[in-house]
């Protein structure tokens, strides 16, 4: 989603605006061969264009080439950009409408002194030959964070390699393909082998200039698309490292729903098979008859945990939880497992020994699913967490990454096998992985340095495609060393951690098993409860931006978080803030990473060029500069685009399987004009790849006098959507309207939501209109005037701020003295606004004139001088901020 404004300042390209155009997907066959208008031939060369910035290059002694598709790219077959063939002076030239590439005729090998590309209409110019030095690589991804703090690996030292990702400073980037596996003709289960040539060269050469989003584009058309998860996976997962039984699980479920957390995912980590023998201690670890650990694979309940895992299963499908296993097949399949007799007999073993695992030998494979996997899945295994851990590459076939491959098998699989859409949760394989989400990233450690690092981690994932990264919020294990007393959770380091998880693509707690580490909700003091419940809460009503964002991501290989440089690439402070980043296209957020002092956290963040909106103090700021902020625990640096448009849930969302497209609510933002649409589908089917989805445009203007919305009629149609939408509209930062019509009916002011009223919500300073369901394919225009001359910028944070300082004042107020009138009113300013809307005015003026009244009051009380100098601190900031 975007305002009018912000597709002018991100500049996205041509490929980037195919969410304004979506067209249907291909089929999910992949298709090497490209058309033979795009290919050109000369000797042991063959170049084809691609796309305007995308030219593939070959060369083979023999000139065969590989028109199969490959681990990486796997649909050449593109519509033919336009581009010119000519031999000038021996060389053969090809121009596109960006490149032009040169070649020496009948000269053997890509070298420097054969091939060039340069640029012919990208800025900044380049130039490029085999061999040339890529000096501005933004960087991609890495495996794991397993024993990270931050991007230092705790054994050893050792930083971490982030390899080379497609976006470069340089304005080009070459993947060399010439030695990665390709795929076999088998177009219903395709299976991969090795390239018959060893010595051929096959190269990508992508030129974009700074135009970064051109060339995730034209890498998403080639080398597949980003699929959109499930909707349930974008809410909230529990996970813990630890030997709950079905009874404790039942318990959990039921506690997070009692405090009021919402739930869509339960992962159980390993202990749900059976884990004998296993041990940490080196001097304890059992090697079974492959040389793994027993005790990490297995495929066989654990009975004294989960008696009846069925009706376990069953019972979280009625609850509307997902269930998702955790596996380390390493060990293949032991004679302890109660498979184990079919699946020897169906390998032809007959020595009583294990069966070996080998992902690459498709017998073994199409039993481990037929026979071993797949009657989980019926029990109610919703998707696997693959935890592939050994050996990098297959032993049948070396040089294949086993985690690539598994990752591969396991995704496409459970295409083939279910109606349901594809997932799977794992470890980063490498290029080509970002067709099978989702991003597992391993074991951190708790430190802020390792949340610090998270942000600039997952948002470069974004520059090879890998788009959904799901870390162990909270950090995975205490760092070595550690006293005793020391072995606790932060509050405020797993607060901050929670808060960057809200707005990163994946929610997911997760610990190692460790008594202290217990991060229920529950076990915090009650500021840090409702602290996190809110968090969540937010993460809930903000599904509906985040699964737009998503489908983006597959229309456009935009991923929903994503690094600043991609929007404004000309701009030095895009590069530098690592902290910092987009989450979708119109809000920005730069994490609270650091520990604070007194409660509060100062801040430093760089607001890129335009109007941005503030969303806890409730302005609008001018960008293109650096601002510092102090936060506190329940505060979280978030800036929105001006005038943008939010889709939302309702806040009572409690699981996102529920949603159905019958309620939703638009926030809209001052300070601007927006156009942007919502994208909806069924949410937990592949037909989004096809055209069972749809689109609901919606324009807005909002400045500080007036407002205008309007929901258009919904495009496109899915199986089981709502006919009919009751939508409220929510005006924040606003002054009391005198006047709003809907569709030419006026509407009336009620004391609270009421359908077909209006109200003003004083605790938030906004205006709520509750529209009736009507027809999602009828349009729906609301317009706003609001009261001139009522100065409300900045109030927002004022108010709450206030509250804040008069709540910590009444813990520490010396009884039985009562609290001063004005410090008890001026801490209810929402209240009293919310009672008497009509003298918004006149309590705006009252609240002023009582906050310089705040500190002489306290001073001239019988407070300590030690509780009289932090009130008076505390209300500086306040009028500081001002």
């Amino acid at each position: 989603m975007s305002t009018g404004k912000a597709w002018v300042a991100f500049g996205l390209s041509a490929v980037a605006l195919a969410l304004a155009t979506p067209v249907a997907a291909k089929s999910l066959e992949m298709e090497g061969r490209a058309a033979a208008a795009a290919t050109v031939t000369r000797g042991q060369a063959r170049f084809t264009v691609l796309t305007s910035g995308l030219i593939r290059m070959e060369w083979s002694p023999t000139a065969r080439f590989v028109d199969t598709p490959s681990q990486v790219f796997i649909d050449r077959e593109q519509p033919v950009p336009r581009f010119t063939t000519t031999v000038e002076n021996g060389r053969l030239v090809i121009r596109t409408d960006a490149l032009e590439l040169s070649y020496t005729l009948d000269s053997g090998r890509f070298t420097a002194t054969n091939l060039s590309v340069r640029s012919r209409t990208l800025k900044p110019a380049f130039s490029w030959s085999p061999g040339t030095a890529a000096t501005g690589n933004l960087h991609g991804t890495a495996r794991t964070l397993d024993r990270y703090s931050g991007d230092r690996q705790i054994d050893n030292g050792t930083r971490l390699d982030l390899g080379q990702g497609l976006i470069s400073r340089d304005g080009w980037h070459v993947v060399d393909d010439s030695s990665s596996f390709v795929f076999d003709g088998d177009r219903q289960a395709p299976w991969v082998q090795k390239r018959a040539c060893g010595d051929c060269q096959d190269l990508y050469f992508f030129g974009y200039g700074h135009d970064y989003t051109a060339a995730l584009g034209d890498y998403a058309k080639v080398a597949g698309r980003q699929p959109m998860p499930p909707r349930f996976a974008f809410g909230y997962w529990w996970s813990r490292y630890w030997n709950y039984s079905d009874r404790e699980l039942r318990d959990l479920v039921g506690d997070l729903d009692r405090t009021g957390f919402p739930l869509d995912v339960l992962v159980i980590d390993m202990d749900w098979h059976r884990t004998d023998d296993l041990s940490w201690d080196p001097r304890y670890v059992v090697k079974d008859e492959v040389g793994e650990g027993v005790g990490w694979t297995g495929y066989s309940w654990n009975r004294s945990l989960f008696p009846d895992p069925k009706r376990f299963l069953s019972w979280l499908e009625q609850r509307k939880v997902k269930a998702t296993l955790n596996l380390h097949p390493a060990s293949g399949i032991p004679p302890r497992e109660e498979t184990y007799a079919a699946f020897a007999k169906a390998m032809g073993v007959t020595d009583g020994k294990a069966v070996p695992f080998e992902g690459a030998d498709r017998r073994f494979v199409d039993n481990w699913f037929k026979l071993t996997l797949d009657p989980l899945t019926a029990q109610g295994v919703d998707f696997w967490w693959l935890d592939w851990q050994q050996w990098p590459d297959s032993k049948l076939m070396p040089g294949l990454s086993n985690t690539w491959w598994l990752n591969h098998l396991f995704y496409t699989r459970m295409q083939q096998a279910d109606a349901n859409r594809a997932l799977i949760y794992h470890r980063w394989g490498g290029l080509g992985n970002h067709r099978y989400q989702i991003g597992f990233s391993g074991d951190a450690v708790i430190t802020w340095d390792s949340l610090a690092y998270q942000p600039y981690f997952t948002a470069t994932a974004s520059n090879v495609l890998y788009g959904y990264w799901s870390h162990d919020i909270g950090g995975h294990m205490f760092a070595d060393g550690l006293a005793p007393e020391q072995r606790k959770i932060d509050p405020e380091l797993y607060v901050r951690w929670m808060q960057f998880g809200a707005f990163s693509p994946i929610l997911r707690t997760h610990s190692a098993k460790d008594g202290n580490l217990r991060k229920e909700p529950w076990r915090f003091s009650p500021e840090v409860l409702s602290t996190l419940r809110d968090t969540v809460a937010l993460r809930y009503q903000l599904a509906p931006y985040i699964y737009t964002a998503s489908r983006q991501a597959y229309d456009t290989g935009v991923s929903i978080l994503r690094p600043l440089y991609y929007a404004w690439p000309d701009q030095a402070q895009a590069y530098a803030e690592r902290g910092q980043y987009m989450f979708g296209d119109d809000m920005l957020l730069a994490p609270v990473t650091k520990a604070g002092k007194d409660g509060v956290t100062q801040t430093s963040i760089w607001l890129p060029p335009g109007q941005w909106y503030d969303s806890n103090r409730g302005e609008i700021l001018s960008g293109d500069r650096a601002i510092v902020r102090d936060y506190l625990l329940n505060e979280i640096p978030l800036f929105v685009r001006a005038g943008a448009v939010i889709p939302m849930n309702p806040p009572s969302m409690q699981n996102l399987q529920q949603v159905d497209g019958s309620k939703l609510v638009l926030r809209v933002l001052p300070g601007g004009t927006a156009r942007t649409r919502l994208y909806e589908d069924a949410g937990d089917s592949e037909g989004y790849r096809g055209d069972a989805y749809s689109f609901t445009p919606i324009t807005s203007a909002r400045d500080t006098g007036q407002a205008q919305l309007t929901v258009h009629p919904r495009e496109g149609r899915y199986p089981g959507m709502a006919a009919a939408r009751q939508i409220t509209i929510e005006f924040p930062a606003a002054t009391l309207p005198t006047r709003v019509t809907v569709n030419g009916a006026t509407y009336s002011r009620s004391d609270g939501p009421s359908e077909g009223s209006w109200h003003y919500d004083g605790s938030a300073l906004t205006a709520r209109i509750v529209v009736p369901a009507i027809a999602a394919d009828a349009p729906l225009t609301v317009q706003v005037a609001f009261a001139p001359n009522t100065r409300i910028e900045g109030l927002t944070y004022r108010m709450k701020r206030t509250a804040a300082a008069v709540a910590w004042l009444k813990d520490h107020w010396p009884a039985p003295e009562p609290l001063p009138d004005d410090v008890s009113l001026a801490g209810q300013f929402g209240q009293l606004v919310d009672y008497d809307p009509e003298r918004l005015t006149t309590l705006i003026a009252e609240f002023d004139q009582r906050s310089t009244r705040l500190v002489p009051l306290v001073q001239a009380s019988r407070a300590s001088p030690e509780v009289k100098a932090e009130f008076a601190r505390r209300i500086a900031m306040i009028r500081a901020e001002r």
